[in-house]
C-alpha cells in the first residue's frame, strides 16, 4: 500500500465516528496523513462506501470530514489490526487546519 500513497502516514490514536447509510461505530484511528485514515474496526465496510467521519482530536471541537473506503484488511496479525483505509474527499481549509495541528 505505501508505494500507492500520495501522503506519508503517521501513527496517531485519535478516537473517530464513521457514519454510513445503516449506521454508525466508534472506533479508534491508528494512522493518519494529509489524505486519509486508517480506523481500527472488526468489520470494515466494503470499498468504494462513502462515508462522514466526526474525529475527536485532543484540544479541538470534533472535525466531520467525508471520507471514501479504499481498502480494507478483514484479518488481524500481532502487529497488523482489522480496519479499513479511508481517503478523504472534500476537505475544508478548517479540516486541513486540524490535520496540521494532529500531524
Amino acid at each position: 500500500m505505501d508505494n500507492k500513497r500520495k501522503h506519508s502516514r503517521v501513527a496517531k490514536r485519535v478516537k473517530s465516528e464513521v457514519h454510513f447509510p445503516d449506521g454508525m461505530t466508534f472506533s479508534k484511528a491508528v494512522d493518519l496523513s494529509k489524505g486519509g485514515i486508517f480506523i481500527s474496526t472488526p468489520d470494515p465496510l466494503k470499498p468504494g462506501a462513502t462515508v462522514e467521519l466526526v474525529l475527536q482530536v485532543p484540544g479541538e471541537e470534533p472535525v466531520t470530514m467525508k471520507g471514501k473506503i479504499k481498502w480494507t484488511r478483514e484479518d488481524e496479525t500481532p502487529t497488523l489490526k482489522a480496519g479499513m483505509g479511508i481517503e478523504f474527499e472534500g476537505l475544508t481549509d478548517k479540516d486541513k487546519e486540524v490535520l496540521k495541528k494532529v500531524l
